[in-house]
């Protein structure tokens, strides 16, 4: 995809999604972005990272001059995206967590009592209401996370299904050090009208709508 190689040979998901990656049609609204508006030197914090496609992407883009701290919170795709990047040629790092995307106060209780449902597609894994079957996953901030690993991101690649919502719920504190937003909505989970009042919060932080696609945005600032 896009001159990177990603081996489909064991990957953990089904041969239906292994012909969508070779069709090239993978997040292709992200990776679009992405590719116009992540910048060589950028340290970038990237919620959700999956296998790796997009942590690839990132990662050429920000070159040997920029910073990627990944989070995923299915421990077992760690090292497939370790295995992508490093067929690659790139570097980069990825913490097990499960993140909520805010720099002020502690993860509400409504996240922090969410456990990780894993699926068969791993592309598919999310965080669900339901305990059965859940695994125990450490919620962070993001805030947190940044001050564990010594990051100061610049900007932010989001696609946590459903968590964007939380920028609703007050002020998401984004360091002043983050210049740009790039975060896929998901009113199919949301609602529309929470999904809007949940971009708008991120225009209330002091940001501008500079690209979107389909219901990825971007924002800077």
């Amino acid at each position: 995809m896009d001159g990177l190689q990603f081996p489909l040979r064991g990957l953990p998901i089904p041969a239906k999604k292994k012909r969508h990656l070779r069709r090239g049609d993978y997040e292709l609204a992200e990776r679009i972005l992405i590719s116009k508006l992540v910048l060589p030197g950028m340290r970038v914090l990237e919620l959700g990272a999956s296998l790796g496609i997009i942590s690839t992407f990132i990662a050429r883009q920000i070159g040997k001059s920029g910073a990627l701290l990944s989070v995923e919170a299915d421990k077992s795709l760690l090292p497939y995206w370790e295995t992508n990047l490093k067929n690659n040629g790139l570097s980069g790092k990825c913490a097990n967590a499960l993140v909520c995307p805010t720099w002020n106060g502690d993860v509400p209780d409504h996240l922090s009592s969410i456990q990780f449902q894993p699926c068969d597609d791993k592309l598919s894994g999310r965080a669900k209401t339901s305990t059965d079957g859940g695994v125990a996953v450490p919620w962070k901030t993001a805030g947190k996370l940044c001050e564990e690993n010594a990051f100061e991101p610049t900007a932010l690649v989001v696609d946590i299904e459903g968590t964007e919502t939380v920028w609703t719920e007050g002020d998401p504190g984004f360091p002043e050090s983050v210049r740009l937003i790039i975060a896929e909505f998901h009113p199919q989970y949301s609602g529309t009208e929470l999904a809007a009042r949940s971009a708008q919060s991120v225009i209330d932080q002091g940001f501008r709508l500079c690209g979107y696609q389909n219901h990825v945005l971007a924002f800077s600032r």
